[in-house]
Order: C-alpha cells, then structure tokens, then sequence
C-alpha cells in the first residue's frame, strides 16, 4: 500500500465529505483522477489490483437514515472475557439498528447504529451492552446530512432496489423499475443532489499488504472546540487516512499505517493536543458492512404508504464488466454466492 492506494480509498469512502460515508454513488475514474492528481487509467489499474488482491469486493448503497426521520450513534466498548468474541459479532449482525460493525484485535468492538427516538438509543445501548457483556462504552451522536425532500413511490422502489441489490448500470435498473434510463439518471441525480443514498466500499482489511489498519479514537474533551481540535489532528494522519468516521463526541480516524510503531507515535502526538480526553488505537481486524439491515425498516415505511416494493430477480454482473464504468458499481449482496475476478 501506498499512497495513491490510500487516496484512491480515501476518494472512494468519503469523497472529503466528512460523514459516516460518502453521499451519492461512486465517482468515475476520471472525477478521482482531477481530485487525487492521477491519470484515470492509472486509478483504473490500482482498483482492479485491489479487487484482484482481494482488499476490494464491491460496495453497499444504501437510504440516508436521515429520510427514515432516524438519527445516528456510535458505540465503543469491550467484549467481557467471559464472552466469545466471534459469537458476540453474529448476534451484533442480527441487530437490525447497527449498520457498520468494527471488529479490533484486541478485546474492543465499535458499531455504528441508527435510532428514532430516546427510548429507541436507550434499547439499542442496553441490547448491545448485553450481548458484549459490557457495563458501559462510549457513545457518540452521528449526524447525517438532512434530508427535507418529499419522495414518490418510484422513488421509494427505486431506493429499495438499490439498498437490496447494490448499483450495477442504469439499463439494468431501468428494467427492473420498467422506466426508461434517461429518468433512472435523473432521478438518480436527484436522489444524490439532496442527499437521499449513501455508499461506502466494501474492504477486506485482511487483504491489506504493506500496511496496518488501525482505527484511532479520539475522544474530545469539550464538544465546542471539537473542529479546532480535528484541524491539528488531520495534519498528524493525512497520508494514512482512509475515513473519518465524525460523531459528536469522538471520531474514529480509519488508517493504513506502514508499521505498528506508528499507531503508537500517532497516538502519544495526538494525546498532547489541547481537548484531548482520550486516545486509543486499534488494530483492525474486520469492518462488518450490515446496511441491509435498513431494508427493514425501507420496507416498512413503504408500506405504511401503501407503496410495493415490486421485488424482481437479481441480474448478476461481473466485477470486470462494473470496473470498466467506475470502481464500486459490484452488488455486495450476489457476492456472498459468486467469485468475481478481474
């Protein structure tokens, strides 16, 4: 890894929008190479090394949580040793509030949830704190972009096609929503200009080489001077970073780091800032994507306004066919049945 590897990576997660993803689908080759200063065929050829060597298998789109009237957390703590960890990680899958699961090395799981209401973050807290069998974490308030935007039934299908089965190409959609792809674009344009989708790249942080995934928390000290705090921060990790992940209270830097020895100088640096309570680095053993888990709730607000989801058979795409029109358009969800090689 490199860090034209790690820019690529940085472009495809965030986009330097700092939320818990990118808005929108992904970018072309030729968008990320006027932002990263890359010639595209370049960016092509380290993509498709990097869906090759296993790092890289596709991505997940899913509805803002902000459309659904949810709100956003995230939650650090630690796996009691009486617990097994692999077992607490399959019941955590099966939580349909979490949608990002950080698996460390260490005895630590972070998850990214969504909520509706007061009661609703205290249950997630308490089911999640049982599973791990916890008494106490961290937690921090996400925001997601808002969304004010009043959307159609055809917005609605079209918003569940993509949370179920992933983007492949705008033919395929327009097929299966039976409209034409000149009004899939648009409406897709739509969609991304108000923020409706998120995405983020689906990484295999085992594949990495060269390199140690290490997330950093960062715990503040006074929320009010939070962005002060991030602006000497981002200098420290900029050549590392993959994503921010930005909540309220503390943010997880996502990093690829050439050795251990550096997580540890990071983190005595960033210790010594001004309003900094807490840091703490973590080896990275798995980032679990279960935006699926959205599709619940997708569903249930479609039919509370009588909408069909008009399900259809999924049309499976090679990885070689989405690489030739950008870098995430692979379906996470036929993944799991079919190797795709490039």
């Amino acid at each position: 890894m490199d860090k034209l590897d790690i820019a690529i990576l940085r472009e495809m997660s965030q986009a330097q929008a700092m939320l818990p993803a990118r808005v929108g689908l992904q970018s072309s080759y030729r968008d990320m190479s006027k932002k990263i200063g890359s010639s595209a065929g370049t960016i092509r050829n380290r993509v498709a090394k990097m869906y090759s060597a296993g790092l890289l298998s596709g991505s997940s789109v899913y509805v803002n949580p902000a459309v659904l009237g949810m709100k956003g957390g995230a939650y650090a703590l630690d796996v009691s040793p009486e617990m097994q960890k692999t077992d607490t990680i399959v019941q955590l899958k099966t939580v349909e509030n979490i949608l990002f699961i950080h698996n460390f090395r260490g005895s630590q799981v972070g998850i990214l949830f969504v909520y509706e209401d007061e009661n609703g973050l205290e249950d997630v807290i308490n089911r999640v704190r049982s599973i791990c069998g916890a008494k106490a974490g961290i937690l921090s308030h996400v925001d997601y972009p808002p969304c004010s935007i009043s959307l159609n039934d055809r917005e609605w299908r079209l918003i569940f096609l993509l949370s179920e089965d992933g983007f492949h190409s705008y033919s395929q959609i327009s097929k299966k929503l039976k409209v034409s792809v000149r009004t899939v674009i648009r409406r897709l344009q739509i969609l991304r200009s108000e923020g409706v989708i998120l995405s983020a790249p689906e990484l295999n942080y085992r594949a990495i080489r060269g390199g140690v995934a290490t997330d950093v928390i960062v715990v503040f000290a006074n929320p009010g001077s939070k962005e002060q705090t991030e602006r000497k921060i981002m200098p420290l990790l900029n050549d590392y970073l993959i994503f921010m992940g930005v909540g309220k209270e503390y943010t997880v830097y996502n990093l690829i780091l050439p050795s251990i020895a550096i997580a540890t100088e990071l983190s005595d640096a960033i210790s010594k800032l001004e309003g900094v309570a807490i840091v703490r680095a973590e080896l990275v053993d798995e980032h679990i994507d279960v935006t699926n888990n959205l599709l619940g709730f997708v569903r249930r607000r479609m039919s509370s306004r009588n909408i069909p989801s008009n399900r259809t058979e999924k049309t499976e795409k090679t990885s070689e066919e989405s690489l030739s029109a950008s870098p995430l358009a692979l379906n996470s969800r036929e993944r799991l049945s079919k190797k795709h090689t490039v």
